[in-house]
């Protein structure tokens, strides 16, 4: 059994305080602690800490005790700017950034486009023209940045320390990843993401902050490639080697055989470019659907996840005529009716990488360290 130390009591405290305020920007102590079973006396602390790292701000104002009894209590506003995160996505030539809050939310942008890609080592003036345009956004809302996420294009295999990304003849080839982190230079913690994966914690958040009580969510994007990320249990699957989701090795042709440059069996068959050798509209939605539809019915089937977002490149050519037709072949393969819709954030992947690394920084803050 394990047995929990000071320490790990008053980290946990700070935790469940500082998800209360999220959801209630403006309360007293003994508000606190009465939603909380943490005493007075802790929570007077916590908040006092709170206040001098910039997390709350006294607002001046007070309310009457319980039935207008008692002393007056101070209340405590939640400042949503104090800390922020930068996070960026590369898709092709166009890199966005954002700069997102404590309420997980966009509060200023940037966007430029590329020749360099990602992986040259000279890509790093791009990458910190970036980042200053960005601390400079911050520093206009007096925000305090804590890290930088980074959406990327890319299979990432943790296990080989490998990106395999595209290159511009459309071909795979795998790229050191610290090489490339390496390249990288910053004062500030970086986490490197599959865009996928980001976009999929930027719908995820999307779907609580909208009042949603799910706990599984599937994603699928379709573009120049077919990507999936997956949440299970309210936490991304990244799998052992970080590759949950590489759907473009999904294969339903038994005699297919892939080579070591060559993309996998469903990218070559649905990725944007293979598209419009297809003759018709109709032909290509009716193509898409059946192939999209087969894939998500392999992935329910054995995940049982009734909530499945999609979108990408693919997806916006004709999204509600895909999706019709994607629900049409799902339930015809397999008779259940899981909720399929279509994504409509934008900058998905940047949003998601700043949620992931504020989520793993904003944690230091809390915890003092």
């Amino acid at each position: 059994m394990k047995s929990y130390l000071p320490n790990d009591i008053k980290d946990e405290n700070r935790k469940i305080i500082f998800d209360i305020l999220l959801q209630h920007p403006e309360l007293a102590k003994v508000e606190i602690t009465e939603k909380t079973a943490i005493s007075f006396v802790t929570v007077s602390k916590i908040v006092n800490f709170f206040e001098s790292v910039g997390i709350l701000k006294a607002t001046g104002e007070s309310r009457e005790g319980s039935g207008g009894l008692g002393r007056k209590r101070t209340v405590y506003r939640f400042v949503e700017n104090s800390y922020v995160t930068i996070g960026i996505q590369i898709i092709g030539n166009k890199i966005t950034a954002v700069l997102v809050n404590l309420h997980s939310q966009v509060i200023n942008s940037y966007s430029l486009e590329t020749e360099i890609p990602f992986y040259r080592e000279d890509f790093t003036m791009v990458f910190e023209k970036v980042i200053n345009q960005m601390k400079a956004k911050a520093s206009k809302t007096n925000s305090i940045v804590l890290g930088i996420g980074i959406g990327v294009d890319g299979a990432i295999n943790t296990r080989k320390k490998t990106i395999r990304m595209k290159t511009k003849e459309y071909k795979e080839q795998d790229f050191l990843y610290e090489d490339i982190m390496g390249n990288l230079k910053s004062n500030l913690p970086i986490i490197l993401e599959n865009d996928v994966n980001a976009s999929t914690v930027a719908e995820f958040r999307n779907l609580e902050n909208h009042g949603s009580s799910l706990t599984d969510l599937v994603h699928i994007t379709l573009g120049d490639g077919i990507g999936a990320g997956i949440i299970i249990n309210k936490k991304l699957h990244r799998g052992i080697n970080s590759s949950a989701g590489e759907l473009e090795y999904m294969c339903f042709d038994p005699d297919y055989r892939k080579n070591p440059s060559s993309v996998g069996w469903l990218e070559s068959k649905i990725g944007i470019k293979n598209l419009f050798e297809k003759e018709d509209i109709q032909t290509r939605v009716d193509y898409i659907s059946k192939n999209l539809a087969l894939t998500i019915t392999s992935i329910i089937s054995i995940l049982d996840i009734h909530e499945i977002i999609i979108g990408g490149k693919t997806i916006d050519l004709f999204p509600d005529a895909i999706l019709k037709s994607t629900k049409k072949y799902v339930e015809q393969y397999t008779e259940w009716t899981p909720n399929i819709s279509l994504s409509h954030l934008e900058h998905s992947a940047a949003l998601g990488a700043a949620i992931l690394i504020l989520q793993q920084e904003i944690q230091k803050v809390i915890s003092g360290s």
